[in-house]
Protein backbone atom coordinates (compact mmCIF):
# COMPACT_ATOMS: atom_id res chain seq x y z
CA UNK A 1 0.00 0.00 0.00
CA UNK A 2 3.06 2.42 0.71
CA UNK A 3 4.81 1.26 -2.33
CA UNK A 4 1.51 2.16 -4.71
CA UNK A 5 0.96 5.72 -2.58
CA UNK A 6 4.60 6.30 -3.60
CA UNK A 7 3.95 5.55 -6.92
CA UNK A 8 0.95 7.73 -6.95
CA UNK A 9 2.42 10.51 -5.70
CA UNK A 10 5.44 10.16 -8.23
CA UNK A 11 3.18 10.09 -11.09
CA UNK A 12 1.49 13.23 -9.83
CA UNK A 13 4.32 15.22 -9.41
CA UNK A 14 5.64 13.97 -13.14
CA UNK A 15 2.15 15.46 -13.82
CA UNK A 16 2.76 18.47 -12.31
CA UNK A 17 6.02 19.14 -13.80
CA UNK A 18 4.44 18.45 -17.47
CA UNK A 19 1.70 20.67 -17.14
CA UNK A 20 3.88 23.66 -15.37
CA UNK A 21 6.76 23.08 -18.30
CA UNK A 22 3.65 23.28 -21.00
CA UNK A 23 2.34 26.31 -19.10
CA UNK A 24 5.42 27.95 -18.99
CA UNK A 25 5.86 27.87 -22.61
CA UNK A 26 2.37 28.78 -23.52
CA UNK A 27 3.10 31.86 -21.80
CA UNK A 28 6.67 32.24 -23.08
CA UNK A 29 4.95 32.50 -26.19
CA UNK A 30 2.56 34.54 -25.09
CA UNK A 31 5.21 36.80 -24.21
CA UNK A 32 7.25 36.88 -26.83
CA UNK A 33 4.41 37.44 -29.23
CA UNK A 34 3.46 40.30 -26.86
CA UNK A 35 6.82 41.75 -27.26
CA UNK A 36 7.27 41.30 -30.86
CA UNK A 37 4.04 43.46 -31.46
CA UNK A 38 5.12 45.93 -28.77
CA UNK A 39 8.37 46.00 -30.74
CA UNK A 40 6.32 46.69 -34.44
CA UNK A 41 4.83 49.70 -32.56
CA UNK A 42 7.95 50.92 -31.65
CA UNK A 43 9.06 50.82 -35.00
CA UNK A 44 5.53 52.57 -36.39
CA UNK A 45 5.71 55.14 -33.53
CA UNK A 46 9.91 55.96 -34.55
CA UNK A 47 8.69 56.33 -38.20
CA UNK A 48 5.57 58.55 -37.19
CA UNK A 49 7.45 60.61 -35.35
CA UNK A 50 10.32 60.72 -38.28
CA UNK A 51 7.24 61.71 -40.62
CA UNK A 52 6.11 64.05 -38.28
CA UNK A 53 9.53 65.96 -38.08
CA UNK A 54 9.97 65.81 -41.54
CA UNK A 55 6.75 67.03 -42.61
CA UNK A 56 7.29 70.16 -40.42
CA UNK A 57 10.30 70.66 -42.01
CA UNK A 58 8.60 70.30 -44.94
CA UNK A 59 5.89 72.87 -44.08
CA UNK A 60 8.96 75.52 -42.87
CA UNK A 61 10.99 74.97 -46.18
CA UNK A 62 7.51 75.19 -47.99
CA UNK A 63 6.72 78.51 -46.30
CA UNK A 64 9.65 80.16 -46.90
CA UNK A 65 9.30 79.07 -50.84
CA UNK A 66 6.19 80.53 -50.75
CA UNK A 67 7.14 83.48 -49.53
CA UNK A 68 9.78 83.78 -52.35
CA UNK A 69 7.65 82.55 -55.14
CA UNK A 70 5.10 85.50 -54.33
CA UNK A 71 7.76 88.18 -54.56
CA UNK A 72 8.09 90.09 -57.65
CA UNK A 73 11.39 91.47 -56.63
CA UNK A 74 13.28 87.75 -55.99
CA UNK A 75 11.73 86.71 -59.21
CA UNK A 76 12.93 89.42 -61.46
CA UNK A 77 16.28 89.23 -60.21
CA UNK A 78 16.11 85.43 -61.34
CA UNK A 79 15.46 86.83 -64.60
CA UNK A 80 18.34 89.28 -64.67
CA UNK A 81 20.89 87.19 -63.45
CA UNK A 82 20.45 84.84 -66.07
CA UNK A 83 22.05 87.68 -68.30
CA UNK A 84 24.38 89.04 -65.70
CA UNK A 85 25.78 87.19 -63.45
CA UNK A 86 26.67 89.95 -61.24
CA UNK A 87 22.85 90.28 -60.31
CA UNK A 88 24.22 87.17 -57.66
CA UNK A 89 25.39 89.15 -55.02
CA UNK A 90 21.98 91.41 -54.89
CA UNK A 91 20.55 87.74 -54.84
CA UNK A 92 22.34 86.93 -52.16
CA UNK A 93 22.08 89.97 -49.98
CA UNK A 94 18.30 89.54 -50.51
CA UNK A 95 18.33 86.03 -49.49
CA UNK A 96 20.95 86.16 -46.12
CA UNK A 97 17.95 87.97 -44.36
CA UNK A 98 15.06 85.89 -45.23
CA UNK A 99 17.63 82.82 -44.48
CA UNK A 100 18.08 83.24 -40.68
CA UNK A 101 15.07 82.55 -40.41
CA UNK A 102 15.46 79.15 -41.63
CA UNK A 103 18.44 79.04 -39.65
CA UNK A 104 17.11 79.92 -36.42
CA UNK A 105 15.16 76.49 -37.44
CA UNK A 106 17.53 74.66 -38.15
CA UNK A 107 17.93 74.68 -42.01
CA UNK A 108 21.11 75.52 -42.54
CA UNK A 109 21.35 74.42 -46.64
CA UNK A 110 20.17 76.45 -48.79
CA UNK A 111 20.59 77.03 -52.36
CA UNK A 112 18.89 78.67 -55.82
CA UNK A 113 19.57 77.42 -58.99
CA UNK A 114 18.89 78.54 -62.35
CA UNK A 115 16.74 76.33 -64.95
CA UNK A 116 20.30 74.95 -66.44
CA UNK A 117 21.68 73.97 -63.12
CA UNK A 118 23.69 76.39 -62.15
CA UNK A 119 24.62 77.64 -58.92
CA UNK A 120 23.04 81.30 -58.43
CA UNK A 121 23.32 81.88 -54.80
CA UNK A 122 24.68 79.05 -51.99
CA UNK A 123 23.63 79.76 -48.40
CA UNK A 124 25.06 76.67 -46.64
CA UNK A 125 25.27 78.56 -43.36
CA UNK A 126 26.57 81.58 -44.95
CA UNK A 127 29.21 79.65 -46.55
CA UNK A 128 30.96 81.82 -49.83
CA UNK A 129 29.24 81.53 -52.83
CA UNK A 130 30.71 78.89 -55.51
CA UNK A 131 29.61 79.24 -58.79
CA UNK A 132 30.19 76.80 -60.62
CA UNK A 133 28.13 74.25 -63.01
CA UNK A 134 25.67 71.42 -61.24
CA UNK A 135 24.16 68.51 -62.95
CA UNK A 136 20.63 68.79 -61.32
CA UNK A 137 19.04 67.35 -64.22
CA UNK A 138 21.14 64.72 -65.58
CA UNK A 139 20.53 60.99 -64.83
CA UNK A 140 22.96 61.07 -62.32
CA UNK A 141 21.95 64.05 -60.12
CA UNK A 142 24.12 65.27 -57.53
CA UNK A 143 22.54 64.89 -53.87
CA UNK A 144 23.74 64.78 -50.38
CA UNK A 145 22.24 61.64 -49.07
CA UNK A 146 23.17 62.66 -45.28
CA UNK A 147 20.90 65.87 -45.79
CA UNK A 148 16.72 66.26 -46.20
CA UNK A 149 16.06 67.99 -49.01
CA UNK A 150 12.98 70.00 -49.99
CA UNK A 151 13.13 71.14 -53.76
CA UNK A 152 10.63 73.74 -55.62
CA UNK A 153 10.91 75.38 -59.16
CA UNK A 154 10.36 79.50 -59.35
CA UNK A 155 7.75 80.87 -62.22
CA UNK A 156 8.16 84.20 -63.26
CA UNK A 157 5.16 84.94 -66.02
CA UNK A 158 4.33 80.91 -66.42
CA UNK A 159 8.40 81.20 -66.85
CA UNK A 160 10.42 78.77 -65.05
CA UNK A 161 13.17 81.37 -63.92
CA UNK A 162 14.83 78.90 -60.84
CA UNK A 163 14.92 75.85 -58.60
CA UNK A 164 14.93 76.37 -54.85
CA UNK A 165 16.38 73.76 -52.94
CA UNK A 166 16.89 73.52 -48.83
CA UNK A 167 18.12 70.85 -46.86
CA UNK A 168 18.25 69.83 -43.12
CA UNK A 169 21.10 67.28 -41.66
CA UNK A 170 20.59 64.08 -40.56
CA UNK A 171 22.03 65.53 -37.41
CA UNK A 172 19.50 68.51 -36.92
CA UNK A 173 16.99 66.40 -37.70
CA UNK A 174 17.45 63.77 -34.94
CA UNK A 175 18.19 66.45 -32.17
CA UNK A 176 14.59 68.02 -32.94
CA UNK A 177 13.50 64.87 -32.57
CA UNK A 178 14.89 64.60 -29.14
CA UNK A 179 13.79 67.32 -28.18
CA UNK A 180 9.94 66.72 -29.27
CA UNK A 181 9.53 63.17 -28.30
CA UNK A 182 11.95 63.52 -25.29
CA UNK A 183 14.08 60.15 -26.25
CA UNK A 184 17.99 59.31 -26.98
CA UNK A 185 18.36 59.50 -30.81
CA UNK A 186 21.43 58.86 -33.25
CA UNK A 187 22.11 58.46 -36.46
CA UNK A 188 24.33 56.38 -37.95
CA UNK A 189 25.60 56.30 -41.88
CA UNK A 190 26.03 53.44 -44.22
CA UNK A 191 30.21 52.69 -45.21
CA UNK A 192 29.58 52.75 -48.79
CA UNK A 193 27.97 56.17 -49.23
CA UNK A 194 31.43 57.70 -47.69
CA UNK A 195 33.75 55.73 -49.87
CA UNK A 196 30.99 57.27 -52.83
CA UNK A 197 31.10 60.72 -51.36
CA UNK A 198 27.72 61.48 -52.18
CA UNK A 199 27.54 64.36 -50.51
CA UNK A 200 28.05 67.98 -51.68
CA UNK A 201 27.53 70.48 -48.58
CA UNK A 202 29.92 71.75 -45.34
CA UNK A 203 33.07 69.48 -44.05
CA UNK A 204 32.43 66.20 -42.73
CA UNK A 205 34.06 64.41 -40.53
CA UNK A 206 33.18 60.41 -39.68
CA UNK A 207 33.83 58.42 -36.75
CA UNK A 208 32.96 54.31 -37.10
CA UNK A 209 29.94 53.41 -34.98
CA UNK A 210 30.39 51.13 -32.07
CA UNK A 211 27.16 48.98 -33.12
CA UNK A 212 29.00 48.01 -36.78
CA UNK A 213 31.75 48.49 -38.66
CA UNK A 214 30.45 49.04 -41.71
CA UNK A 215 28.28 52.19 -40.24
CA UNK A 216 29.56 55.53 -39.40
CA UNK A 217 28.81 58.85 -37.02
CA UNK A 218 28.85 62.33 -38.43
CA UNK A 219 31.27 63.70 -35.82
CA UNK A 220 28.89 66.30 -34.84
CA UNK A 221 26.59 63.92 -34.03
CA UNK A 222 28.58 62.52 -31.14
CA UNK A 223 29.38 66.52 -29.96
CA UNK A 224 26.30 67.01 -29.26
CA UNK A 225 25.51 64.34 -26.84
CA UNK A 226 26.59 65.22 -23.19
CA UNK A 227 29.16 62.63 -21.63
CA UNK A 228 26.39 60.49 -19.45
CA UNK A 229 24.52 60.15 -22.45
CA UNK A 230 27.44 58.68 -24.34
CA UNK A 231 28.08 56.21 -22.01
CA UNK A 232 24.80 54.97 -21.85
CA UNK A 233 24.16 55.04 -25.20
CA UNK A 234 27.34 53.04 -25.96
CA UNK A 235 26.59 50.51 -22.99
CA UNK A 236 23.30 49.89 -24.79
CA UNK A 237 25.52 49.83 -28.30
CA UNK A 238 28.04 47.28 -26.57
CA UNK A 239 25.45 45.17 -25.22
CA UNK A 240 22.83 44.28 -28.77
CA UNK A 241 26.00 44.84 -31.09
CA UNK A 242 26.16 41.26 -31.92
CA UNK A 243 22.42 40.62 -31.70
CA UNK A 244 21.61 43.02 -34.19
CA UNK A 245 24.65 42.31 -36.96
CA UNK A 246 22.54 40.52 -39.22
CA UNK A 247 19.58 42.60 -39.00
CA UNK A 248 21.26 45.66 -39.89
CA UNK A 249 22.44 43.92 -43.03
CA UNK A 250 18.80 42.99 -44.29
CA UNK A 251 18.92 47.23 -44.12
CA UNK A 252 15.03 46.79 -42.78
CA UNK A 253 13.38 48.58 -39.91
CA UNK A 254 14.11 46.52 -36.85
CA UNK A 255 13.75 46.88 -33.04
CA UNK A 256 15.35 45.21 -29.86
CA UNK A 257 15.05 45.22 -26.24
CA UNK A 258 18.09 45.45 -23.40
CA UNK A 259 18.42 45.75 -20.30
CA UNK A 260 20.88 47.92 -18.18
CA UNK A 261 21.60 48.20 -14.70
CA UNK A 262 17.86 47.31 -13.82
CA UNK A 263 16.41 49.38 -16.95
CA UNK A 264 14.80 48.41 -20.02
CA UNK A 265 15.56 49.89 -22.93
CA UNK A 266 13.94 49.71 -26.45
CA UNK A 267 16.24 50.40 -29.56
CA UNK A 268 13.97 51.23 -32.33
CA UNK A 269 16.31 51.16 -35.93
CA UNK A 270 14.59 53.31 -38.95
CA UNK A 271 16.07 52.52 -42.37
CA UNK A 272 16.43 55.43 -44.20
CA UNK A 273 16.80 55.23 -48.01
CA UNK A 274 17.34 56.86 -50.82
CA UNK A 275 18.29 56.04 -54.07
CA UNK A 276 20.21 52.95 -52.13
CA UNK A 277 19.86 52.76 -48.26
CA UNK A 278 21.69 55.30 -46.77
CA UNK A 279 21.61 54.24 -42.81
CA UNK A 280 19.72 54.24 -39.62
CA UNK A 281 17.70 56.75 -37.87
CA UNK A 282 18.35 55.53 -34.07
CA UNK A 283 15.94 55.81 -30.99
CA UNK A 284 17.18 55.03 -27.06
CA UNK A 285 14.17 54.94 -25.10
CA UNK A 286 13.75 53.66 -21.49
CA UNK A 287 11.15 51.14 -21.47
CA UNK A 288 8.44 50.28 -18.79
CA UNK A 289 6.08 48.14 -21.21
CA UNK A 290 9.02 45.45 -21.16
CA UNK A 291 9.08 44.88 -17.20
CA UNK A 292 5.04 44.53 -17.17
CA UNK A 293 5.11 42.10 -19.90
CA UNK A 294 7.70 40.52 -17.83
CA UNK A 295 5.31 40.91 -14.36
CA UNK A 296 2.25 39.44 -16.50
CA UNK A 297 4.34 36.43 -17.41
CA UNK A 298 5.63 35.84 -13.34
CA UNK A 299 1.98 36.43 -12.72
CA UNK A 300 0.78 34.04 -15.37
CA UNK A 301 3.33 31.21 -14.50
CA UNK A 302 2.86 31.17 -10.80
CA UNK A 303 -1.18 31.65 -10.72
CA UNK A 304 -1.41 28.67 -13.36
CA UNK A 305 1.14 26.68 -11.10
CA UNK A 306 -1.02 27.56 -8.19
CA UNK A 307 -4.28 26.41 -9.92
CA UNK A 308 -2.53 23.23 -11.60
CA UNK A 309 -1.17 22.23 -7.97
CA UNK A 310 -4.38 22.56 -6.11
CA UNK A 311 -6.33 20.52 -9.15
CA UNK A 312 -4.23 18.21 -8.74
CA UNK A 313 -3.77 17.83 -5.08
CA UNK A 314 -7.62 18.34 -5.36
CA UNK A 315 -7.12 14.76 -7.97
CA UNK A 316 -4.96 13.34 -5.53
CA UNK A 317 -7.37 13.94 -2.67
CA UNK A 318 -9.96 12.72 -4.11
CA UNK A 319 -7.70 8.77 -5.14
CA UNK A 320 -6.77 8.85 -2.00
CA UNK A 321 -10.10 9.15 -0.43
CA UNK A 322 -11.54 6.77 -2.62
CA UNK A 323 -8.60 4.27 -2.11
CA UNK A 324 -8.94 5.04 2.14
CA UNK A 325 -12.81 3.85 1.80
CA UNK A 326 -12.02 0.95 -0.80
CA UNK A 327 -8.95 -0.22 1.65
CA UNK A 328 -11.17 0.00 4.49
CA UNK A 329 -13.95 -2.03 2.71
CA UNK A 330 -11.37 -4.78 2.22
CA UNK A 331 -9.12 -4.26 5.04
CA UNK A 332 -9.33 -5.62 8.87
CA UNK A 333 -9.03 -2.45 11.17
CA UNK A 334 -7.76 -3.85 14.07
CA UNK A 335 -4.78 -6.03 12.46
CA UNK A 336 -4.48 -4.16 8.94
CA UNK A 337 -4.83 -7.33 6.77
CA UNK A 338 -7.07 -7.84 3.82
CA UNK A 339 -10.27 -9.12 5.29
CA UNK A 340 -12.61 -12.33 4.10
CA UNK A 341 -14.18 -9.85 1.25
CA UNK A 342 -11.08 -8.74 -0.42
CA UNK A 343 -9.81 -12.75 0.03
CA UNK A 344 -12.36 -13.86 -2.49
CA UNK A 345 -11.65 -11.18 -5.21
CA UNK A 346 -7.87 -12.19 -5.25
CA UNK A 347 -8.95 -15.79 -4.96
CA UNK A 348 -10.54 -15.51 -7.92
CA UNK A 349 -8.04 -13.29 -9.89
CA UNK A 350 -5.02 -15.95 -8.86
CA UNK A 351 -7.47 -19.06 -10.06
CA UNK A 352 -7.61 -17.29 -13.51
CA UNK A 353 -3.97 -16.81 -13.37
CA UNK A 354 -3.07 -20.39 -12.06
CA UNK A 355 -5.48 -21.90 -14.79
CA UNK A 356 -3.53 -19.85 -17.31
CA UNK A 357 -0.19 -20.80 -16.27
CA UNK A 358 -1.11 -24.02 -15.28
CA UNK A 359 0.45 -23.81 -11.75
CA UNK A 360 -0.77 -24.22 -8.52
CA UNK A 361 -1.04 -21.89 -5.29
CA UNK A 362 -1.20 -22.65 -1.89
CA UNK A 363 -3.46 -22.05 0.87
CA UNK A 364 -2.37 -21.73 4.73
CA UNK A 365 -5.18 -21.58 7.25
CA UNK A 366 -4.31 -20.58 10.70
CA UNK A 367 -5.35 -19.91 14.07
CA UNK A 368 -4.01 -19.10 17.53
CA UNK A 369 -4.00 -21.78 20.17
CA UNK A 370 -6.14 -20.99 23.19
CA UNK A 371 -7.02 -17.65 22.51
CA UNK A 372 -9.90 -17.61 24.47
CA UNK A 373 -7.92 -18.14 27.14
CA UNK A 374 -5.87 -15.17 26.69
CA UNK A 375 -8.81 -12.52 26.27
CA UNK A 376 -10.32 -14.43 29.90
CA UNK A 377 -7.00 -13.79 31.77
CA UNK A 378 -5.79 -10.77 29.97
CA UNK A 379 -8.52 -9.20 28.59
CA UNK A 380 -9.48 -8.36 25.24
CA UNK A 381 -7.59 -5.24 25.02
CA UNK A 382 -4.41 -7.57 25.68
CA UNK A 383 -6.16 -10.35 23.24
CA UNK A 384 -5.91 -7.45 20.31
CA UNK A 385 -2.59 -6.77 20.86
CA UNK A 386 -1.49 -10.81 20.15
CA UNK A 387 -3.48 -10.46 16.67
CA UNK A 388 -1.69 -6.99 15.78
CA UNK A 389 1.77 -8.59 16.92
CA UNK A 390 0.78 -11.71 14.28
CA UNK A 391 -0.47 -10.05 12.05
CA UNK A 392 2.99 -7.66 11.84
CA UNK A 393 5.03 -10.91 12.00
CA UNK A 394 2.83 -12.75 9.09
CA UNK A 395 3.31 -9.38 6.55
CA UNK A 396 6.92 -9.21 7.23
CA UNK A 397 7.63 -12.98 6.37
CA UNK A 398 5.41 -13.75 3.62
CA UNK A 399 6.90 -12.89 -0.35
CA UNK A 400 5.98 -9.49 -1.18
CA UNK A 401 3.10 -11.09 -3.76
CA UNK A 402 2.17 -13.67 -1.13
CA UNK A 403 -1.26 -12.14 0.86
CA UNK A 404 -2.62 -12.33 3.82
CA UNK A 405 -5.87 -12.16 5.45
CA UNK A 406 -7.73 -11.96 8.81
CA UNK A 407 -10.27 -14.80 8.57
CA UNK A 408 -12.06 -13.91 11.27
CA UNK A 409 -11.56 -14.13 15.13
CA UNK A 410 -8.00 -15.59 15.76
CA UNK A 411 -8.39 -17.09 12.55
CA UNK A 412 -6.01 -16.58 9.81
CA UNK A 413 -5.38 -17.26 6.03
CA UNK A 414 -2.10 -16.81 3.43
CA UNK A 415 -2.96 -17.35 0.02
CA UNK A 416 0.58 -18.04 -1.83
CA UNK A 417 0.67 -18.21 -5.60
CA UNK A 418 2.34 -20.07 -7.66
CA UNK A 419 3.62 -22.27 -4.40
CA UNK A 420 3.37 -26.09 -4.88
CA UNK A 421 2.76 -27.69 -1.60
CA UNK A 422 6.04 -28.48 -0.62
CA UNK A 423 7.02 -25.06 -0.41
CA UNK A 424 4.09 -24.08 1.00
CA UNK A 425 4.94 -26.20 4.13
CA UNK A 426 8.04 -24.53 4.54
CA UNK A 427 6.37 -20.95 4.67
CA UNK A 428 4.10 -22.71 7.40
CA UNK A 429 6.79 -24.34 9.44
CA UNK A 430 8.85 -21.14 9.28
CA UNK A 431 5.67 -18.83 10.40
CA UNK A 432 4.93 -21.66 13.03
CA UNK A 433 8.27 -20.89 14.80
CA UNK A 434 8.50 -17.26 14.03
CA UNK A 435 5.49 -17.30 16.09
CA UNK A 436 6.33 -19.67 18.94
CA UNK A 437 9.45 -18.54 19.49
CA UNK A 438 8.14 -14.64 19.71
CA UNK A 439 7.82 -13.23 23.21
CA UNK A 440 4.57 -11.34 23.26
CA UNK A 441 4.03 -8.36 25.98
CA UNK A 442 2.19 -9.75 29.30
CA UNK A 443 1.20 -13.11 27.72
CA UNK A 444 4.52 -14.11 26.85
CA UNK A 445 4.64 -17.33 24.05
CA UNK A 446 1.81 -18.28 21.95
CA UNK A 447 1.27 -21.14 19.21
CA UNK A 448 -0.38 -21.37 16.37
CA UNK A 449 -2.34 -24.65 14.66
CA UNK A 450 -1.88 -24.54 10.83
CA UNK A 451 -3.16 -26.42 7.67
CA UNK A 452 -1.91 -26.75 4.46
CA UNK A 453 -3.50 -27.25 1.16
CA UNK A 454 -3.05 -26.62 -2.32
CA UNK A 455 -5.31 -25.60 -4.90
CA UNK A 456 -5.38 -27.82 -8.05
CA UNK A 457 -6.59 -25.41 -11.35
CA UNK A 458 -6.72 -28.39 -13.77
CA UNK A 459 -9.02 -30.24 -10.83
CA UNK A 460 -10.87 -27.03 -9.38
CA UNK A 461 -12.98 -24.24 -10.45
CA UNK A 462 -14.05 -22.28 -6.95
CA UNK A 463 -11.50 -21.93 -3.87
CA UNK A 464 -14.30 -22.98 -1.08
CA UNK A 465 -13.02 -26.58 -1.55
CA UNK A 466 -9.77 -25.51 -1.07
CA UNK A 467 -10.51 -23.88 2.27
CA UNK A 468 -12.30 -26.59 3.47
CA UNK A 469 -9.42 -28.73 3.00
CA UNK A 470 -7.22 -26.12 4.95
CA UNK A 471 -10.08 -25.90 7.67
CA UNK A 472 -9.85 -29.87 8.34
CA UNK A 473 -6.43 -29.83 8.50
CA UNK A 474 -6.28 -27.05 10.66
CA UNK A 475 -8.97 -29.24 12.77
CA UNK A 476 -6.19 -32.17 12.68
CA UNK A 477 -3.59 -30.25 13.85
CA UNK A 478 -6.16 -28.57 16.71
CA UNK A 479 -6.95 -32.29 17.55
CA UNK A 480 -3.10 -33.79 17.70
CA UNK A 481 -1.82 -31.24 20.06
CA UNK A 482 -1.73 -28.24 18.55
CA UNK A 483 1.02 -25.79 17.50
CA UNK A 484 1.89 -27.82 14.37
CA UNK A 485 1.48 -27.82 10.43
CA UNK A 486 -1.01 -30.33 9.25
CA UNK A 487 -1.30 -30.96 5.21
CA UNK A 488 -4.47 -31.57 3.81
CA UNK A 489 -5.45 -34.76 2.52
Amino acid sequence: MKKNSLIRILFFLIVYVTLSAIATYYFSIDKRERTKLYLAQQIEKLYSEYQATKYAYRMLANFFYDELSHDTKFLQLLVSWQKDSKVGKEIERFLSQKFRLLQKYEINYLTIYDPSGNIVASMHKMAPLKRKKSKLFEKKETTNELVIEFKKPFYFQRNMVGIYKAAISYNVFKNRLAKLFKGYYEYIINGTLINKKVFSYGNYLFVQSDLHKDFYYEQSSKSLQNSRQKELIHRINSTIKEKIASSLAKRKNFAILTKIDDTYYTVSFLAIKGKEHIGYLISYKPDSNTAIFESIFLQNVILSNIIIAIVLLFIYYVLETRNRFEMMAVTDKLTKLYNRYKFYSIAEQEIQRAKRNKRPFAIIMFDIDKFKLINDTYGHDIGDLVLKEISQIIRKNIRRYDYAFRWGGEEFIILAPETDIKNAMKLAEKIRKLIENHSFEEVGKVTISLGVTQFDPENEDNIDAAIKRADNALYLSKKEGRNRVTLAV
